[in-house]
């Protein structure tokens, strides 16, 4: 199964400072229903795994949370696209659990429940945390920048993402590409 994963905030929505912790402050990028389309369209199914721990915070309510992911399935769905699942960590930070990341405990977890190799998977994150999950997990890594990394946080990484692209629509152009070289060349 092929599979991309995506952070939420600055990857599929607009991010802010102070945590989107409404439907009011979701702002979901004009590109996105269609990068998910395209990703479904070309075998890919997309799973979102994102940390939030504004929930803990008690910055965001659950059923905040789970409207706001309605809203991105729905305008996802009305393009004709598909969100597989949304895997939350709900921690904070200084709980060191295991689903936060860097950590892979979302990623794993969405592998064993979806039978999903997360080596021919790719992660796409605007975070240098996304990033560090995807290469302990062992997947393909891409940085977009339509979020919380800027031109100096990028030189300031401690680990390389596979791809640095401008947002989620061109880091979708990237993995279909790479897919269809990958089949041509077998």
């Amino acid at each position: 199964m092929r599979v991309v994963f995506l952070d939420r905030d600055g990857v599929i929505n607009e991010d802010r400072d102070d945590y989107v912790k409404n439907l009011n402050e979701l702002k979901v990028f004009p590109f996105t229903p269609n990068a998910v389309k395209k990703l479904n369209d070309a075998g890919f199914k997309v799973h979102v795994v994102s940390n939030q721990q504004g929930v803990a915070k008690g910055l965001i309510r659950e059923e905040d949370l789970k409207a706001m992911q309605a809203e991105i399935t729905r305008q996802v769905e009305a393009v004709g696209g598909k969100i597989a699942s949304f895997s939350y960590c709900k921690h904070l930070a200084s709980e060191k659990c295991n689903c936060r990341k860097p950590k892979i405990g979302m990623l794993l977890a969405a592998a064993s429940n979806y039978n999903i190799d997360l080596k021919s998977s790719y992660i796409i994150g605007d975070s240098e945390k996304d990033i560090q999950a995807g290469k302990a997990a062992g997947c393909r890594t891409i940085l977009v920048m339509s979020g919380a990394s800027d031109a100096q946080s990028v030189k300031e990484l401690s680990c390389s993402p596979d791809y640095i692209a401008d947002n989620l629509a061109k880091a979708v152009d990237y993995v279909i590409e790479k897919a269809d070289f990958s089949l041509h060349s077998e």
